[in-house]
């Protein structure tokens, strides 16, 4: 969380500064990195179990030597490449902002996710949604002027978001649990993660892009 600077310009009235807050809120990746960290010794056991396993060999299949614990290594060390790039993406770019009036939202790819001043919001509400595990709590920000945003609490700075919520000065309203089409249905054009909306498509992908990944990295030597 950020403040203004006093000497810092605006280009909004002086006599209007007063009441116009500057807020920053900052992306928390506390919990992605607390995941990694406590994982990480699980995380080099089977990395380096896959790579011997690939390099001897087992039962009747032959190894492929140094090159197979190399690959076995890089296999487990990519898609965790891949968390650490998304992870700072995120934190270079992602941000919600309060200023001269205005509130804007950035996501990981630097896109404005909600661009809209501060007098067309309507409302922020809190709600329950059908996401895994026990953290579905989300915030959602609606307008006028911009279709409803969802906002994961949990992955940003909270005192930046304590004191956001203090800077639009509305009150919460509760909606309790929503499932998908009730959540469309509250929040019309509401962009909503496609991965939870269909669980079912989503997982059924996920293993198959496994299956495909385990298969490359396990040939992988032999083509070499």
């Amino acid at each position: 969380m950020t403040m203004r600077p006093s000497g810092e310009p605006s280009s909004t009235e002086p006599a209007d500064e007063e009441d116009l807050p500057w807020v920053s809120v900052r992306p928390d990746n506390g919990p992605s990195r607390s995941l990694l960290i406590k994982g990480s010794p699980l995380i080099a056991i089977g990395a380096l179990r896959i790579g011997l396993m690939m390099a001897r060999g087992r039962g009747t299949s032959a190894g492929s030597g140094p090159k197979g614990l190399v690959i076995g290594l890089l296999a487990v060390l990519f898609p965790l490449l891949w968390v650490v790039l998304l992870s700072g993406l995120r934190w270079a770019n992602a941000g919600i902002r309060l200023e001269d009036g205005v509130l804007m939202v950035r996501d990981r790819w630097n896109r404005r996710v909600l661009h809209a001043p501060v007098s067309s919001v309507t409302g922020v509400h809190t709600v329950k949604a059908p996401f895994d595990g026990s953290h579905n709590s989300r915030i959602v920000i609606t307008s006028r002027s911009h279709r409803p945003v969802l906002v994961d609490p949990r992955l940003w700075d909270a005192d930046g978001l304590h004191r956001l919520w203090q800077g639009l000065g509305l009150s919460f309203q509760d909606h309790g649990f929503l499932t998908w089409p009730l959540l469309r249905k509250r929040f019309p054009g509401i962009a909503l993660p496609w991965r939870h909306v269909h669980l079912a498509v989503s997982t059924l992908l996920i293993v198959l892009g496994c299956i495909a990944y385990i298969a490359l990295i396990v040939n992988l030597p032999f083509l070499l």
